[in-house]
């Protein structure tokens, strides 16, 4: 409010000129028969009457099928373009099972066949077409052209061919898949048709190419999302050595631009970015468990396209610039294409002759190197990807990923023995003080500092520090943030079952209320509860002191705990309760058995250290001089 209010001050109005008068009383009369001069602009999508192209018969449109060992694709001449895309349960290199369609609901029919396989094209299909307006994004014009084409099922592949919308150039699409592989290869071929000089896009300097739109499998209606729900959608790209990501649906445009920035007269729906040294590695989309990346292998793209209208699904357009063709002049574009699942052995060559760094005359020679920052999993994805390699090592002694987490729990809290039980005497110390704390806090209660004074000195008389007991936690700060990506977002815990917990992936719900006035249904999970149980039992366990505030917090941070876990995948807070319920475990142990070293304070006279009126009478003497 300080902002828009010093910065932003509000304008004078301005008297209203004869052509905005107008224009009010058009856009009235658009209103009144239910459009609006934006939703026009929003809502160009090319049709047969934009593009002077003869209707499309059904009958003339073929449809092709194609099968690898991961996926299942369907192809249309309509459009020369993927339609469906889904990834199958299938075996991994090293005889593992990886099972994604574990529910019932994703058996589907294939070829005659019944198939378990997830969708990943939310129903709207993958382009690879060239737009050469802007303004009909996210639709290709080529999108209602039917190609010619040609499918080989022993080598994978299938091309498409059809001349431009204006007829001066001919379109020719490839793609090409592999038994084995989660990548595929894709070839443009643009070739000019007349004896003249041509710009690809014939009336701007810039064309873009669509690949991939956003992905799926989008499990719930859009309106019962949630922020984490909206977060689990994105779109990437690597420009100018930089990784960038944007969630779906949201306008690139920050803060910052709107603050320094101008948009007057801007048209903000669609930005460009281009490079300044390096041009275009690689673009694509994500989603929670999935993967779609682009990464052109030769003529890099000059920048990429975004699309900052709210609920935009578009995906990274990438942007070529001052493409033109002389007469009979052709340009040949090759890119390699990835959809799998956000882990990093999804993107590992199955076959060896296929991997550009075993074979350089593989045919995805100029694969980026940087490939593996798409999974936008964060700085601690090394961790996370050896908390994942653990998990599936588990799994494959105890096929229950819920029993795989509580093992793992276990092993984790060994690794850190040393460290936690540390911790737990440092807290069976400072339980041995809390009565001589407890005196010095009602001796010196007037005298904050004297009693900060008073406290130290007894710490340091008894070689205790309070601060031990954060250390381990500090430690394990980024370890647990790796914990919650690995958790989080790996598929293999997707609807994975463990005793009542239906799903590890997503929130332990045992009851969905009706709506209530307000707060609308509540959701009654089970596990953040046990959790918070857990966590007031390990507070009063390790809590020692006697300030009133601090008691406060003690009751008060498992109360913003159950917050933040509530919409937690149980998963995770599975994880969180069993570490709580093995600290618990280790201090009682600590507390029974755990050696106490009483130490007499030095240079304090012939009294020990645990009787409180010795360790005070000093401090009380030096009070009285001062007060005198």
């Amino acid at each position: 409010m300080g902002i828009n209010y010093f910065f932003f001050p509000p304008q004078t109005p301005k008297p209203k000129t004869a052509d905005e008068v107008s224009k009010k009383e058009t856009s009235e009369k658009e209103k009144a028969n239910g459009t609006t001069t934006d939703q026009k602009a929003e809502l160009k999508k090319p049709t047969t009457e934009t593009t002077k192209l003869s209707p499309v018969k059904q009958e003339d449109v073929k449809t092709f099928s194609l099968k690898t060992d991961s996926f299942l694709v369907r192809f249309s001449s309509l459009g020369g373009r993927i339609t469906e895309y889904y990834i199958k349960d299938h075996k991994e290199p090293d005889g593992s099972e990886f099972a994604v369609a574990k529910d019932p609901k994703f058996e589907i029919e294939f070829d005659g066949k019944k198939e378990k396989a997830v969708e990943l094209t939310r129903g709207q299909g993958f382009d690879f077409n060239i737009i050469e307006d802007k303004d009909t994004i996210p639709y290709s014009a080529y999108n209602l052209v039917n190609f010619s084409s040609n499918y080989n099922p022993e080598t994978k592949t299938i091309i498409f061919e059809a001349p431009s919308l204006d007829g001066k150039f001919t379109i020719q699409k490839k793609f090409q898949f592999f038994p084995s592989e989660n990548y595929f290869k894709f070839h443009l071929t643009l070739k000019n048709k007349t004896n003249e000089t041509i710009n690809i896009s014939s009336s701007k300097s810039d064309v873009y190419f669509r690949s991939f739109s956003s992905l799926g499998p989008v499990l719930k209606k859009k309106e019962d999302f949630n922020d984490r729900d909206n977060a689990h959608y994105f779109r990437y790209y690597y420009l100018d050595g930089s990784f960038k990501d944007h969630v779906d649906g949201t306008t690139t445009q920050g803060f910052f631009d709107n603050f320094f920035g101008s948009n007057d007269g801007k048209d903000t729906r669609y930005e460009i970015k281009k490079g300044s040294n390096d041009r275009v590695d690689f673009v694509g989309t994500g989603s929670r468990y999935f993967i779609g990346v682009i990464d052109p292998l030769n003529d890099k793209p000059a920048g990429v396209l975004l699309d900052n209208r709210k609920g935009n699904e578009t995906g990274v357009l990438l942007v070529y610039d001052n493409w033109k063709l002389g007469s009979g002049e052709e340009v040949n574009l090759d890119y390699a294409a990835y959809v799998g699942v956000r882990e990093l052995d999804g993107t590992a060559f199955r076959d060896s002759s296929l991997d550009p760094k075993l074979n350089k005359d593989s045919t995805f020679v100029g694969l980026s190197d940087s490939l593996d920052k798409s999974f936008n999993q964060g700085i601690t994805t090394p961790l996370r990807n050896g908390i994942v390699w653990i998990l599936k090592k588990i799994y494959l002694v105890i096929p229950n990923y819920g029993w795989a987490i509580v093992i793992f729990a276990i092993l984790f809290k060994l690794a850190f023995y040393p460290l936690n039980k540390k911790q737990a005497e440092s807290m069976k110390k400072m339980q041995e003080l809390s009565p001589q704390i407890k005196l010095i806090n009602e001796k010196y209660a007037d005298d904050p500092k004297l009693k900060q004074e008073k406290t130290i000195e007894l710490y340091k008389k008894n070689g205790t520090n309070p601060m031990a007991g954060c250390l381990p936690m500090l430690i394990q700060i980024p370890i647990f943030i790796a914990l919650y990506t690995a958790f989080s977002d790996t598929v293999d815990l997707w609807n994975s079952p463990f005793l009542w917990i239906k799903d590890l992936s997503e929130p332990d719900t045992v009851y969905t209320t009706p709506k209530l006035a307000f707060i609308g249904a509540l959701a009654i999970n089970i596990l953040p509860l046990i959790m918070v149980a857990t966590q007031v039992v390990q507070s009063r366990m390790t809590t020692v002191s006697t300030d009133p505030n601090q008691k406060m917090m003690m009751y008060m941070m498992p109360v913003i705990m159950l917050y933040f876990f509530w919409s937690m995948p149980a998963g995770v807070t599975m994880y969180w309760t069993m570490q709580n319920i093995l600290s618990i475990a280790q201090q009682v142990y600590t507390n029974k058995f755990g050696k106490s070293e009483d130490k007499k304070p030095k240079n304090n006279g012939p009294e020990p250290a645990n009787n409180a009126s010795a360790v005070a009478r000093p401090g009380f003497r030096n009070q009285n001089k001062k007060k005198k």
